[in-house]
């Protein structure tokens, strides 16, 4: 098979046409499809252990006290403030103001 491309020039052409270089991966070089092939191989095989990830059990129970019974997040206590509080509390602003207006 001839070393030319299709329109005629080599690959040393090309490369100095685009000014890049091809670098050359070192023999020992895997890449993510073939590491993840290796390590899939080796833990079916038993030399790997399995990942393990925390149960479903336990992660609902992590979360468990930051929802209500209809699903409401329950805000830590002193988080956040009322916004029609604020709006009391500033009177001279224009969000105040804005939200004064009846069409």
């Amino acid at each position: 098979m001839s070393d030319r491309h299709p329109n005629g020039y080599t690959k040393e052409d090309i490369k100095r046409i685009l000014g890049s270089s091809w670098p050359t991966m070192p023999e020992d070089h895997e890449t993510g499809n073939q590491m993840r092939r290796r390590k899939g191989n080796e833990m079916r095989a038993g030399k790997r252990p399995y990942p393990k990830y925390p149960s479903k059990e336990s992660r609902i129970a992590d979360t468990s006290g930051k929802f209500d019974e209809n699903g409401q997040y329950i805000y830590p206590p002193g988080s956040g403030f009322y916004y029609n509080q604020w709006l009391l509390d500033h009177p001279d602003s224009a969000e105040a103001a804005s939200s004064t207006k009846v069409s």
